[in-house]
C-alpha cells in the first residue's frame, strides 16, 4: 500500500515538474515565436512539411498544457495557411493533444486528476454527466469558448470509447478554431468588415449553444 502511494506521489511530482518546465522553457518562447508572423513564416517555408509538423506539435503541446493560450497559434496559422487549411492543421494536432489527455485521465483516474484540478471542478463534471447526455456536454465544451483543453483531461467521465472521442472532438472543435484562423487571415488582409460580420454571427451561435448548455445543467 505504502509503495503504491509513494509511486503515485513520485509520478505526479514528476509530471508537475515536467509541465512547469514545459511552460517555462517551451511554452513562453513558443508564444513569443508565433507572435512574430514573419519569423514564423520564414521558419515554416524554410522547412516545408517538417516546419508544418513542428508547428502542429507546438499546438499539441499548447493543448495539453491547459495554461498556454491557443489564440496566438490559431491566428498565426490563419496568416500562414489561410483560414480553412490553418484550421485543419490546428484542429488535427489539438485533437491529438486532447486525446492524449483523455487517455491519461482514463488511465490514472480520479485520484490523479485531483492533483491537477480542484475537486469541486471534478464534482461539477461528474454531476453534469450523471444528469445524462454526456456526449452533448462533450460537443458543447468543444464547440463553445469553454475550457475545452481542461475538459479533455476529464473527458473519460463521458464513458466514450477512444473511437467516439476522436471524431466528436475533431468535428466539434473545428468551428471554434476556424473562427480564429479565418480571423487571422482577414486581419492580415485588412478584411475588417468580413471579420466583424463573422464575429457577430459567431456570438449568436454561441448564445444559442450556451442556452442549450444551461438547460443540460
Amino acid at each position: 500500500m505504502k509503495k503504491g502511494i509513494i509511486r503515485t506521489t513520485v509520478t505526479l511530482s514528476l509530471i508537475a515538474v515536467f509541465m512547469l518546465l514545459l511552460y517555462v522553457f517551451v511554452g513562453r518562447p513558443m508564444i513569443g515565436f508565433v507572435k512574430d508572423p514573419e519569423a514564423l513564416d520564414a521558419f515554416v517555408k524554410s522547412r516545408g512539411v517538417v516546419g508544418l509538423i513542428v508547428f502542429g506539435l507546438f499546438v499539441m503541446v499548447q493543448t495539453m498544457s491547459t495554461c498556454i493560450p491557443g489564440l496566438p497559434f490559431y491566428l498565426s496559422s490563419g496568416y500562414l495557411l489561410g483560414g480553412f487549411k490553418g484550421a485543419l492543421l490546428c484542429d488535427l494536432f489539438a485533437t491529438l493533444g486532447n486525446t492524449i489527455a483523455f487517455l491519461i485521465g482514463r488511465k490514472f483516474g480520479r485520484s490523479f486528476l485531483c492533483y491537477l484540478f480542484p475537486e469541486d471542478k471534478l464534482i461539477h463534471v461528474e454531476e453534469m454527466v450523471k444528469k445524462g447526455r454526456p456526449k452533448l456536454i462533450h460537443v458543447l465544451f468543444m464547440l463553445l469558448p469553454l475550457p475545452k483543453d481542461t475538459y479533455a483531461w476529464l473527458g473519460y467521465y463521458s464513458g466514450e470509447t477512444l473511437w467516439q472521442w476522436i471524431p466528436i472532438t475533431f468535428i466539434a472543435r473545428f468551428p471554434h478554431i476556424f473562427l480564429y484562423t479565418y480571423g487571422g487571415q482577414q486581419l492580415m488582409s485588412n478584411g475588417y468588415l468580413i471579420l466583424i460580420v463573422g464575429s457577430a454571427f459567431a456570438v449568436l451561435v454561441y448564445a444559442v449553444a450556451a442556452v442549450m448548455l444551461k438547460k443540460q445543467r
